[in-house]
């Protein structure tokens, strides 16, 4: 430790050959941490660094959780990152101040305007800043409600919105400063891989419709909801991003002019109506659709632009046919209630559409082991041969000799339906209860449970034949009893049947994929470890 402290001297200006080596270092390792002293320096990811004039340091930790506010130059979160922020090294507007943020480089640009990656010389970060460039004084008007929508956004304060830092003017161009994120957007994602998988993308939905709940708190409509606006914020998590159509919600005499992507319009937007939470949600109903499916569910024919737009009201959506397989038919569902036509038809608010979001997502992947499937097993088993114990008991003295005083003159053989029917209580209990979602003791015990073979929680119809077939064995055994008072080879014949099948049964656990025991692969379910559902649900971001 006291030769870190005296070596090498502390100095403010970085030597020739330490800038030398610092090439190097950002060759090999390609990540360039900017320090909060202002000082640029090479980081591995593996080991971090320490900067050579204020001699702070950055842990392998802290690299892994910075973003593009802090590393400069990195390919951290994947080559697409460096193809987005490495680009057009040369502009106009390099190394112009706008406020205090001064322009690096060039990130992209549109019809209103560009986007660059600028330093915030006052926090010493780099943010994203939005120059509008104006076209004439008819764009005015447009461009101040812009901005005032960018102030409105700078108010939602929500995990998976873009925050908005700075909103002002340079001379006569608007400009905006934002958060500045790692990338790509899921438009690109698309791009490259042409869908996503179903879990993750219902995962993103999920956030989107968390963000857009947030915003219609503060009465805001987003009304361009698409790929290109969902921007990637680190692994499995995404932004929403650009309000600059935004309006307000309850103000009846906001600009009533279609504004948004064709492909995303809602009818009702089309025809003049006025934009709401519905019609955000059809966006998102699109947008999702495009993400599972890697198409729009409706293709936009027609010469002009209203055309096209008029698709939406008429067209009925393209499904795959046949379903696939590896997506449940829940979705098919969700997917026509957000692109109904009507927006009454549509949900009425984003709780609920939050809750049949959270149905159709697989909640576990992760299949229970041999060991808690067979003590969860060995633990139902019991308690329900338990529970038929009085009844076995009765028919074990009904079937001395010797008829006791109880029975009286009552053939004691007339006792035997009627306690086989009395016995039918404990089934039914049972069944009932896991038809009302209980899981069984055993399950409860070990910490396993039910879910159908997207991962979805399975229909209530699906679970009760599921238990019948797993508990085979419970419920045959007391059978074969009563069958014994009239037939013994028949109930010999039930008693080797209930073998053969447990034995199957348990021989299919170790042979199917996904550790399916036999009634799991007839019932199309699998068991999985509760414990993933708890992990996910205190890591959800609501």
């Amino acid at each position: 430790m006291g030769a870190m402290q005296t070596s090498p001297l502390i100095q403010q200006n970085i030597s020739t050959q330490e800038q030398s080596q610092q090439k190097t270092q950002e060759k090999t390792a390609g990540l360039v941490y900017h320090c909060a002293c202002g000082n640029e320096y090479a980081v591995d990811p593996a080991s971090g660094g320490v900067c050579s004039v204020c001699k702070r340091r950055i842990t392998p930790e802290a690299i892994r959780d910075a973003n593009t506010a802090t590393i400069s130059i990195h390919d951290f979160y994947g080559q697409h990152t460096m193809e987005k922020l490495e680009v057009e090294q040369g502009d106009e507007l390099t190394n112009k101040v706008f406020g205090h943020f001064r322009i690096d480089r060039k990130l992209g640009g549109g019809g209103m305007g560009a986007v660059y990656r600028a330093l915030d010389t006052s926090l010493q970060r780099y943010v994203a800043v939005k120059v509008i460039h104006q076209r004439s004084q008819r764009t005015e008007s447009r461009l101040n409600a812009m901005l005032r929508e960018a102030v409105a956004q700078a108010r939602l304060n929500h995990p998976n919105v873009v925050t908005i830092y700075y909103v002002g003017r340079q001379g006569e161009e608007p400009f905006l400063a934002m958060e500045l994120l790692p990338g790509p957007t899921l438009a690109e994602r698309l791009s490259s891989s042409g869908s996503i998988p179903y879990e993750e993308a219902i995962r993103y939905a999920i956030q989107v419709a968390q963000a857009l709940r947030h915003a219609a708190v503060f009465d805001i409509v987003h009304a361009d909801i698409k790929p290109a606006n969902l921007i990637m914020a680190g692994e499995g998590r995404i932004k929403l991003s650009d309000f600059g159509l935004s309006r307000v919600q309850s103000d009846d005499t906001s600009d009533a002019r279609v504004g948004g992507t064709p492909a995303y319009v809602a009818p009702e937007v089309v025809a003049g109506e006025g934009l709401s939470i519905q019609s955000d949600m059809y966006a998102l109903g699109v947008t999702l659709f495009e993400l599972v499916f890697g198409r729009h569910p409706f293709k936009l024919v027609g010469d002009t632009i209203y055309e096209k737009l008029q698709v939406h009201s008429t067209a009925a959506i393209e499904f795959p046919n046949p379903w696939p397989v590896n997506i449940p038919v829940e979705f098919k569902k969700l997917i026509e209630k957000l692109l109904a036509k009507k927006p009454s038809d549509r949900y009425q608010n984003y709780d609920a559409l939050l809750k049949d979001l959270r149905t159709i997502a697989p909640v576990s992947t992760t299949a229970a082991g041999f060991a808690p499937r067979a003590m969860a097993y060995i633990v139902d088993q019991g308690c329900l041969l338990t529970a038929f114990a009085p009844f076995a008991i009765a028919l074990f003295f009904l079937g001395g000799d010797e008829v006791t005083n109880t029975v009286g003159i009552i053939n004691r053989r007339l006792w035997i339906p009627v306690i086989a029917l009395l016995s039918l209580i404990v089934p039914a209990i049972y069944l009932f209860l896991i038809y009302r979602g209980w899981p069984s003791i055993g399950r409860y015990l070990f910490q396993t449970r039910i879910v159908e073979e997207h991962g979805l929680a399975p229909r209530r119809e699906q679970l009760v034949p599921r238990e019948v077939l797993r508990n085979a064995f419970a419920w045959g055994f007391p059978f074969s009893i009563y069958v014994s008072w009239s037939s013994e080879q028949l109930a010999e014949w039930i008693e080797l049947a209930l073998v053969i099948f447990l034995a199957i049964n348990t021989m299919t656990l170790f042979l199917l994929r996904g550790r399916k025991a036999l009634h799991d692969y007839l019932c199309h379910s699998r068991v999985v470890l509760a414990v993933d559902q708890k992990h996910k649900e205190q890591h959800a971001v609501d």
